[in-house]
């Protein structure tokens, strides 16, 4: 804690109790922010953990972070120019140290730092452009790095590094049990854009062999898809159009709420042995259709999908739609709900 400020145990405004996030001072009843948090954020893998400043709860060691390539003393500070250097505590060096670590600095070339690791260096580059290209978070990179070091410990023997590391992004991106779901296509395809040969089939290839050297994942539900597919539906302009059409008086927020709502509902009446060990990806689509017809019904109004749209919002084939609709959604759903002639 910033230690200008006096640590105080009660809100000043309610009179209730403190408590900390580990960022800031903040009323347990009211929310009234009393002061920030300050800590030590020194902490590096194998380091004492009877070390004074070992308070952080995360590493920023840049030789020790597993999305980087370097050894411990690779890099001197964070910025390339940077010429005014500190310790661990934040205090200033001695000006001899600074002569010394600018000189170092200036000296020290990249080629040094990646030398044996031109290939982990390259691949490290090329998690970090897929990871920006398909919006993941931070977790996600470092998970899919930590994946792919460990791999190749245990198995000296890399067929193709490229598609490893697009194995280990999907394999992260699967433990993060994320709403919106990233499918096997979607990494190939951001490879792809960055010129590289990688399909579905090197990627699952690689999930056979090094599958087994890593913790096994857990299947993705329709539900999960849910979400993202709906928002590929309502920003559909052929669904737009056709909502004004159809619908004047209804808006795209309440299509969407609407739809998401039944389709969670139709969902939850069908359990794994009627799902019938069907694709996930495109039983969440067929779903949403089957669920655009629930409301038609109900709201005595016109279908707002169609085959057509339904597959080119979603990008999921038109007979895949009306297979899952006529074998599963046509008898266990729309049969509850009876069609009312619109007036």
């Amino acid at each position: 804690m910033n230690p200008n400020i006096e640590p105080l145990d009660t809100c000043p405004e309610c009179g209730s109790l403190i408590i900390s996030d580990g960022f800031q001072m903040t009323c347990s009843v009211c929310g009234l922010v009393i002061c920030e948090a300050f800590y030590q954020s020194s902490y590096q893998l194998f380091e004492n953990p009877e070390s004074e400043f070992n308070q952080g709860r995360q590493f920023v060691s840049l030789g020790k972070t597993l999305e980087t390539v370097g050894t411990l003393g690779s890099f001197i500070d964070y910025c390339d120019k940077k010429t005014h250097f500190v310790d661990v505590t934040g205090k200033p060096l001695h000006s001899t140290k600074q002569e010394l670590f600018t000189r170092l600095k200036a000296k020290y070339s990249k080629f040094a730092r990646v030398k044996n690791q031109e290939t982990d260096y390259r691949i490290m580059n090329i998690l970090v452009d897929v990871i920006q290209i398909l919006n993941l978070n931070q977790i996600i990179r470092r998970d899919a790095a930590y994946y792919f070091r460990k791999i190749k410990s245990r198995n000296p023997v890399i067929r193709n590094n490229i598609s490893l590391i697009a194995f280990c992004i999907f394999f992260a991106v699967r433990n993060q049990y994320q709403n919106a779901p990233i499918t096997i296509h979607d990494i190939s395809y951001a490879f792809q854009q960055l010129g590289h040969r990688v399909n579905p089939r090197l990627i699952l290839r690689d999930g056979i062999l090094y599958k087994k050297m890593i913790y096994k994942p857990k299947p993705h539900l329709s539900e999960d898809y849910i979400n993202r597919l709906i928002e590929c539906i309502v920003t559909y302009p052929g669904t737009i159009h056709r909502l004004q059409k159809k619908i004047p008086h209804c808006t795209i927020q309440t299509y969407r709420l609407q739809l998401y709502n039944q389709s969670m509902s139709i969902l939850k009446k069908i359990n794994n042995y009627q799902r019938g060990g069907r694709n996930p990806f495109i039983f969440a689509g067929a779903t949403i259709y089957c669920a655009d017809k629930v409301l038609a019904r109900k709201n005595q109004t016109k279908s707002v999908l169609t085959q057509k749209i339904a597959s080119k919002a979603m990008n999921i084939a038109e007979y895949s739609i009306r297979d899952h609709y006529v074998s599963t959604f046509k008898y266990l759903i729309l049969n509850h709900f009876p069609y009312k002639k619109l007036t």
